[in-house]
C-alpha cells in the first residue's frame, strides 16, 4: 500500500471525524444536561444545511454570516420546542416521560425531513466553496478543509471554555450534578434545561454550515448522522467536548481505514458496531461528566 495513499486517507478521516464531533458536541451537551436523547439532532443539521445552501445560492452569503444567522434562529426555536413538547412529559413518571420524549422527537425528525423536502426538494446541496489546495509532495490537502479543521478546534476550546468558566458554564454543572442543590442556591433547573437544550440545539448551525461546505446534504440524512454522534458520546463521554473531538476524529479514520481495507460499504456500519462493544465492554462509558 502507497505511503501517500494512506496518509491521504488519514486526512479525509480526520477531517470527517471532526464534522461528526462538531454534529456530537450539541447532543452530548443536551443528554449530559436535558436527560433527553434527541433523535431528531441530525436531522436538524441537514434541514440547516438545506437552508444555508439555498442562502448561498440565492444571494451569495458568506457562509460565516450565514451560521451566525441560523444560530439564533435555532436558539429561539428549540427553546419554544422544550416548553411546547418535551417540558411536559418531566412531569409523567420515568417510563411515560422517556417514551414520550422518544416519540416526540423522532416524530419531528420526520415531519422536519418531509416538510423540508416538499419545500425545497431532496435532492443534494451543497455551499461549493472551493479555495487552492495545499500539496506536500504527492499529498493534496484541501485549505477549505484546512480552515474548517482550525474552526472545530476553535469552536471545541470555546465550548469548554464557556461551560468551564462562565456562570451559564457554571450553572450548568451545577444542575447536572445536583438539580436540588442547584435550586437552593438561585439556579432556576428548568429556565437551565430549557437554555441548555436551546443552546445545544443552536450549536448545529455551526456544524451545519461546516458539513454543507465538505458534503452533500439532503433532507433525509440525519438520522445517520445521530447515530454517529451517539456513538461518539458513548466513546468520547457525556459532556466531555475534548472527548467528543477524540472520539469523533477516531471514528472518522476507522471508517476511513476500513474503506481502504476492507470494503467502503461496511464503513457507515462501524459506529454502530463501536457502540454496541463499548456498551457491552465497558458498560459504564456513559458515566462522563461535563
Amino acid at each position: 500500500m502507497n505511503f501517500e495513499v494512506l496518509l491521504q486517507v488519514v486526512i479525509g478521516g480526520v477531517m470527517m471525524g471532526g464534522l461528526y464531533a462538531v454534529v456530537a458536541f450539541g447532543l452530548s451537551l443536551i443528554y449530559g444536561v436535558v436527560r433527553i436523547l434527541n433523535f431528531a439532532h441530525g436531522t436538524l443539521l441537514a434541514v440547516s444545511g438545506v437552508l444555508a445552501s439555498l442562502a448561498f445560492s440565492a444571494w451569495g452569503m458568506n457562509p460565516i454570516l450565514i451560521a451566525i444567522l441560523l444560530a439564533p434562529l435555532l436558539f429561539l426555536c428549540a427553546y419554544g420546542y422544550y416548553h411546547l413538547l418535551l417540558r411536559p412529559l418531566t412531569k409523567r413518571n420515568h417510563f411515560e416521560s422517556t417514551v414520550g420524549t422518544v416519540l416526540v422527537t423522532v416524530g419531528t425528525l420526520m415531519i422536519l425531513s418531509d416538510v423540508t423536502a416538499k419545500l425545497a426538494g431532496s435532492t443534494q446541496r451543497n455551499i461549493p466553496l472551493r479555495l487552492d489546495a495545499i500539496e506536500f509532495g504527492d499529498i493534496v490537502i484541501s485549505a477549505t478543509q484546512l480552515l474548517i479543521l482550525v474552526g472545530i478546534v476553535v469552536l471545541t476550546t470555546v465550548m469548554h471554555l464557556i461551560l468551564k468558566y462562565t456562570r451559564f458554564g457554571m450553572a450548568i454543572r451545577a444542575v447536572t450534578q445536583d438539580p436540588t442543590g442547584a435550586e437552593i442556591c438561585g439556579v432556576q433547573s428548568t429556565r437551565m434545561k430549557a437554555l441548555t437544550f436551546a443552546f445545544g440545539s443552536a450549536t448545529v448551525a455551526v456544524a451545519a454550515v461546516f458539513y454543507v461546505i465538505s458534503f452533500p446534504v439532503d433532507p433525509y440524512m440525519g438520522f445517520h448522522l445521530t447515530v454517529k454522534a451517539f456513538t461518539i458520546i458513548v466513546v468520547g463521554g457525556v459532556g466531555n467536548l475534548p472527548g467528543a473531538l477524540a472520539a469523533g476524529i477516531f471514528l472518522g479514520v476507522a471508517e476511513g481505514l476500513t474503506g481502504l481495507y476492507w470494503k467502503p460499504e461496511w464503513a457507515p456500519a462501524l459506529s454502530v458496531v463501536l457502540m454496541l462493544l463499548i456498551l457491552v465492554v465497558w458498560p459504564k462509558r456513559l458515566g462522563g461528566k461535563i
